[in-house]
C-alpha cells in the first residue's frame, strides 16, 4: 500500500479505519490505568475494551455480508446496488447503459423491476446488521461482568482457605471486610439506572457507527455495577464520542481553513490526488484547463452523470475515481455503476481542483515545489488530526480518570468489594468485624 492511500484512508472521514486507530488507543490508555488500580480490575476492563473494539469494528460488516450471502443470495438480487440510484429515473436507465458487464447490466434491469423488495431488504440488512451487532456487545458485557465476578470470588476463597491453612488467625489479615453492610448496598444500587438522509445514514459505514456507539454507551451506563464504574465510563465514553466523531474532524477542517488562508493552498482534495505526480504534470503543462472548462458543471445530475462515462481522460473524472468518489468496476477503469456517484461531490472536486489551480497560477512557484509544499501541509493536517485524538483519548483521559480515583483515595475495584460483602453475607467468607461493631451498624 502507497503512502499517499495510508494518508488518504487516514483522512477519509467516512472510513472506520481513522476510528479504529483512535479507538485502539483510548483501549490501550483505559486499560493500563485500570491495570493500576488492580489486576482484577484490569482484566476486567481489558476484556470489555478489547471485545467491545472486536465487535464494533467487524460486527456490522460481518452481519451484513452474511445477510448478503444468506437473504440477497435467496432472493437472488445483487446486494452491491445501491438504493440511492433509484432516487434519480434518468440515472438509474443510464446505469444499465453503461454497466461494465452484461450480467451487471441484467441484475439492475431485474432490481429495478424490483425495488420495494429490494428496499425492504437493503432496510433489514440494516437493521439487522446493527440489531445483530448490539446484542454481540450485550452478550459479551454480561458474559464479562459474570466471568470478572466469578474470578474474583474464586480468588477470594481460595485466599481464605490458604491462610487458614497456615493458622494465619482465620486469615484476618488477607480477608478485609468492606466495611459497608446491606443497607449501604442498596443505596448503591439505587444509584445504578441510569448512530434521503436515512438512506445516506444507512448507507455509511461510520454513520452506522453513530447507532451502534450510542446503543453500547447506553448499555454500559445501564449496567454499570456501581457509582464507580458509572463514573469511569460516563467521562470515557463522553470523550470518546467528543473526539472520534466531532473534534478531530473539527481540528482537521480548522487546519485546512489555516492552510487555505495562511499559505493560500486548497488541500481539501484527497491525499491521493495532491501527492500524484500527473496531476502537477497536468498543472505544469496547463492541460488542466481543459479538463476544468469542459466540465459540465451547471448540467443536469444525469448530463454530468453520462460525461462521467464518456471522459475517462478528463481530470475531474479521473480525480474522483482517485478519491473513489466513482467507484470503479474491479481492476478496469470501468464505472460501476451499481454504486452511488454523488454528483455533488464530484462538483466538490472540480471546484477544488479549479480553486487550487488558481492558487497554483498567483504562487509563482514552479509544479514541483507547489505540490512537494502540498503535500506537507495535507499529511500535516491529518497527522493533527489523528494525533490530537490519540493523545487525548490514550493519555490525557486515563490520566484524568486515574487521577480522579487516587485523589479521592478510591482505589479500590469496587466489584471486588462488592463480591466480598456478597461472600460474607452467604457465610462463605470470614468477616473480621467484632459483633457488637456489625449490631451498631446494621
Amino acid at each position: 500500500m502507497s503512502v499517499a492511500k495510508i494518508y488518504s484512508i487516514l483522512g477519509n472521514p467516512k472510513s472506520i479505519i481513522p476510528l479504529g486507530i483512535k479507538d485502539l488507543s483510548g483501549t490501550a490508555g483505559i486499560t493500563a490505568a485500570s491495570f493500576a488500580t488492580g489486576k482484577e480490575e484490569g482484566q476486567d476492563r481489558f476484556i470489555d475494551e478489547a471485545g467491545t473494539e472486536v465487535i464494533w469494528l467487524l460486527g456490522i460488516p460481518v452481519a451484513k455480508k452474511f445477510i448478503d450471502l444468506t437473504a440477497f443470495k435467496t432472493a437472488k438480487l445483487d446486494p452491491e446496488f445501491d438504493v440511492r440510484n433509484f432516487h434519480n429515473k434518468e440515472i438509474l436507465e443510464k446505469a444499465k447503459e453503461y454497466a461494465p458487464t452484461e450480467t451487471i447490466k441484467n441484475n439492475i434491469e431485474k432490481i429495478s423491476k424490483n425495488q420495494k423488495l429490494y428496499k425492504g431488504l437493503t432496510i433489514g440488512k440494516f437493521a439487522g446488521a446493527v440489531g445483530a451487532t448490539i446484542g454481540a456487545y450485550l452478550a459479551l458485557a454480561n458474559a464479562k461482568q459474570k466471568y470478572t465476578e466469578t474470578n474474583i470470588a474464586k480468588n477470594l476463597l481460595e485466599e481464605q482457605k490458604l491462610a487458614m491453612d497456615y493458622g494465619q488467625n482465620i486469615a484476618m489479615e488477607k480477608v478485609k471486610t468492606i466495611g459497608t453492610d446491606k443497607k449501604d448496598a442498596e443505596k448503591k444500587s439505587d444509584n445504578v439506572s441510569f448512530k434521503g438522509a436515512f438512506e445516506n445514514f444507512m448507507l455509511n459505514p461510520v454513520a452506522n457507527m453513530y447507532l451502534l456507539e450510542g446503543s453500547i454507551t447506553g448499555s454500559r451506563l445501564a449496567k454499570s455495577r456501581n457509582k464507580q464504574e458509572l463514573t469511569g465510563y460516563a467521562i470515557k465514553e463522553g470523550s470518546f464520542l467528543a473526539f472520534m466523531y466531532v473534534i478531530g474532524q473539527q481540528i482537521q477542517n480548522a487546519f485546512e481553513k489555516v492552510v487555505d488562508k495562511k499559505h493560500n493552498k486548497n488541500i481539501s482534495l484527497d491525499a491521493r490526488v495532491i501527492e500524484d505526480k500527473t496531476l502537477a504534470d497536468a498543472f505544469n503543462s496547463k492541460s488542466i484547463e481543459e479538463s476544468l472548462s469542459s466540465f459540465p458543471k451547471n448540467a443536469s445530475d444525469a448530463e454530468i452523470y453520462e460525461f462521467l462515462h464518456n471522459n475517462p481522460e478528463n481530470e475531474v473524472v479521473k480525480r474522483a475515481k482517485q478519491s473513489d468518489i466513482i467507484k470503479l468496476y474491479k481492476k478496469t477503469d470501468k464505472i460501476d455503476t451499481r454504486k452511488y456517484i454523488d454528483i455533488k461531490q464530484v462538483k466538490g472536486v472540480n471546484d477544488n481542483l479549479s480553486k487550487l489551480y488558481e492558487q497554483y497560477k498567483a504562487s509563482g512557484e514552479t509544479a514541483d515545489v507547489f505540490f512537494s509544499k502540498l503535500k506537507k501541509l495535507k499529511r500535516g493536517s491529518i497527522i493533527a488530526n489523528i494525533g490530537t485524538s490519540m493523545f487525548a483519548l490514550g493519555v490525557v483521559i486515563p490520566a484524568i480518570m486515574l487521577g480522579k480515583r487516587l485523589a479521592n483515595g478510591d482505589t479500590e475495584f469496587e466489584v471486588k468489594n462488592e463480591v466480598k460483602q456478597k461472600l460474607i453475607e452467604e457465610g462463605k467468607l470470614i468477616s473480621d468485624k467484632k459483633p457488637e461493631q456489625s449490631t451498631v451498624n446494621a
